[in-house]
């Protein structure tokens, strides 16, 4: 099953209900809905969404300060990278010359949209951002099933054979980017995940594939 659900992260209920309808009428017929996301306290609370394997991209408010969240929306994007690398990430902001918020690595967003171009889903800019947007979100399913054919290939073929060195790296990587939401998920703590995380990539550097 493809992921078909764009959560939409706003401290602000109403602001929250009101981006939520209009980018449903945006995208009406395209086959992914838009659902509202209360922030959560913790970053971390995130990865049991991702977990759950629906998610086709995540558009973020960056600035939750008035809710009371202790991050921006960058800073929530670089923790879902670190977790899902390839997931398409839009910041809402009222500043989109911000220029500062393109930050390099995995923390990087592919658009900032302004608040006011989402409220009139018929505009052009609205229309434009459609497009690119939904080309983004192709590639992204795209990439999630070629990955899986690949990493049903090599079960199939380590049953079968002996897989190359290579080969092994690869269906490890694999392995990871099936597992780790998951992991996530269960690990309350940042720095406890960065951690793992590191661990992971040893092992596979190591070859030791036993995960």
């Amino acid at each position: 099953m493809n992921p078909d659900t764009i959560f939409l992260v706003d401290e602000n209920v109403q602001q929250r209900r009101a981006y939520v309808l209009a980018l449903n009428e945006l995208l009406e017929g395209s086959g992914y809905t838009v659902k509202p996301l209360e922030p959560f306290r913790s970053q971390t609370d995130y990865a049991a969404i991702l977990a759950i394997g629906s998610v086709a991209a995540l558009i973020l408010d960056q600035k939750m300060e008035d809710g009371g969240i202790p991050y921006s929306g960058t800073e929530l994007s670089a923790y879902l990278r670190s977790i899902v690398p390839k997931l398409p990430i839009v910041i809402l902001s009222n500043f989109t010359k911000d220029t500062a918020l393109f930050e390099s690595g995995e923390g990087a967003v592919e658009y900032i949209i302004s608040k006011t171009v989402i409220a009139d889903p018929t505009s052009r800019d609205a229309q434009v951002f459609k497009e690119r947007f939904l080309r983004r979100l192709a590639g992204f399913v795209d990439l999630l099933n070629e990955r899986a054919q690949r990493h049903h290939e090599l079960l199939i073929k380590s049953l079968k054979d002996r897989l190359t060195p290579e080969e092994e790296a690869e269906l490890g990587l694999l392995e990871i980017d099936r597992t780790l939401p998951q992991q996530a998920s269960e690990i309350g703590d940042i720095k406890a995940l960065e951690a793992a995380i590191a661990e992971l990539k040893k092992r596979i550097e190591a070859n030791d594939l036993s995960i």
